[in-house]
């Protein structure tokens, strides 16, 4: 009786044994398989952070070429790319979210194309900053160009008015322009009349003034007498006996070609008339080359 006592206790001791081992093994096979899901969350929970974190790098760098502005065509030409391949890493980073590795290898290129974009960056600042200091050496030389304009151009209108003074300094004046009616006597004796009747020649006398402004040398002295009809007194109406004045032509009555040296000039002019003179005023001008040198006027009755 008491042997089947012990061997009922041990029964229920390797029983109770076997349940406590069974216990233990349960136990701790929970406990793993709960660390295992507690590291699985934790991977993908990091995973997404990463693609993240990623997608926002990539992103960023995307915005910073964007808003980068220069006018070197080989420095955009290279930003070009790199936002092609900073494009390309962003599809890549979609497509494997879910791959641990790929995100690993995109951030490690993604760190990469960030350096890149530094030197980028420093080299684009240095451009534009060395474009400007040339912007504003531009400005400056064209300010002085500007200026130099400014000065030539009045430096210019003093030397016209300079060349218009002494054009107009170098005209010849004629002083005590006078003439007359003369009548001729035995082709020897000249006497001054007044009367139309008995003029025979109409002599005009001046003296040319000393002017030291205008170049010494040979000059052409035109006399135009107009009679009192307003007719020019001519030898001829042809071109022979035209001349240019003020800007326009006209007829003259006699020229002659004196050489003149700066000094004063004493000058005598005479005009053969070849029909009876008219009575009335009569205007006598004297010309030198192109410009008026004085005026006068007689009358006869």
């Amino acid at each position: 009786m008491a042997e089947n006592e012990n061997k009922k206790s041990r029964n229920l001791t390797v029983l109770v044994l076997l349940l406590l081992i069974t216990n233990i093994a349960t136990l701790y096979l929970f406990y793993n398989e709960r660390q295992e899901n507690v590291q699985l969350v934790t991977d993908n929970t990091d995973l997404t952070t990463e693609k993240s974190n990623l997608t926002k790098e990539l992103e960023d760098m995307l915005a910073r070429y964007d808003s980068v502005t220069t006018d070197n065509a080989e420095m955009l030409a290279q930003i070009e790319e790199q936002k092609e391949q900073i494009e390309k890493m962003l599809k890549e980073a979609e497509k494997h979210k879910d791959d641990a590795w790929v995100i690993y290898k995109l951030r490690k290129e993604a760190s990469t194309l960030r350096d890149v974009m530094k030197n980028y960056l420093v080299t684009i600042d240095s451009l534009n900053t060395a474009n400007q200091e040339l912007i504003v050496q531009k400005a400056e030389v064209e300010n002085k160009l500007s200026e130099q304009k400014d000065q030539n151009l009045e430096l210019s209108d003093k030397n016209q008015q300079l060349a218009e003074k002494v054009k107009l300094g170098s005209k010849l004046k004629a002083v005590d322009l006078v003439s007359f009616g003369q009548r001729v006597k035995n082709s020897t004796v000249h006497r001054e009349t007044d009367r139309a009747k008995r003029t025979d020649k109409i002599k005009t006398c001046f003296t040319i003034d000393k002017n030291e402004v205008t170049k010494p040398g040979k000059k052409v002295i035109y006399l135009r007498i107009v009679g009192p009809d307003g007719e020019v007194l001519s030898f001829d109406q042809s071109k022979e006996y035209m001349f240019t004045y003020d800007g326009k032509e006209g007829l003259y009555s006699r020229k002659e070609e004196i050489v003149y040296e700066g000094e004063e000039m004493d000058l005598c002019l005479y005009w053969d008339m070849m029909e009876e003179a008219l009575e009335g005023k009569y205007i006598v001008e004297m010309y030198a080359e192109d410009y008026l040198m004085g005026t006068t006027g007689f009358e006869l009755k």
